[in-house]
Order: structure tokens, then sequence, then C-alpha cells
């Protein structure tokens, strides 16, 4: 586990401490955290966020940045997915021009 994953998990227990976080988004808390990172490194996005209400606690979706000033605005289980398969996507493209 990287530095920056621990630093995440425990950003994300003491959320659950304080009542910003719901402990059942955890986890998939944490898988879109590496997804959204794989994408970001391969240029496939430009960055993502989850969303809060007016009392900063996080809510079920995420926004995503895919060109500039263009956002989509997710669950956080469709985040998920979309940024798996667009991954997904990506590597087979690069399989395909090798």
């Amino acid at each position: 586990m990287s530095a920056a994953n621990t630093e995440y998990q425990a950003l994300l227990d003491e959320m659950i401490k304080t009542g910003k976080l719901k402990p059942e988004y955890k986890e998939i808390l944490l898988e879109i955290g590496e997804l959204g990172s794989k994408a970001c490194n391969l240029g496939l996005i430009y960055g993502l966020s989850w969303r809060e209400d007016a009392n900063q606690v996080i809510l079920d979706q995420y926004e995503i940045l895919v060109q500039y000033n263009n956002f989509l605005y997710l669950t956080f289980a469709e985040t998920r997915d979309y940024l798996k398969n667009l991954i997904a996507g990506a590597e087979v493209e690069q399989l395909e021009k090798v």
C-alpha cells in the first residue's frame, strides 16, 4: 500500500468519525481514487472530485472533468464503472496499436 493510499484511508476514516462520510462509501471511494489516478496519469480525464452538501457531508456523487469546462456528474457506482471502462478501452486501444 502506498503512502498516499494510507493517507487517503486515514482521511476517509477521520471523515467517517466526524460524520462527514457514510462508512459504506469508504471502499468504493478508495477504488475510485485508484482508478481516477490511473485515468489522470493516462491523460483520459483532467480531474475528479466528490460532491458535498452545504454541511460538507459527502454525497453519493462524483464530478469528472473530461475536457476543459466539461464535467460529468455520476453516482459513486457509475463513476467506478465509467473509469473502469475508460481505462479498459484505452488499454485495448494501446494493444491494437502494437
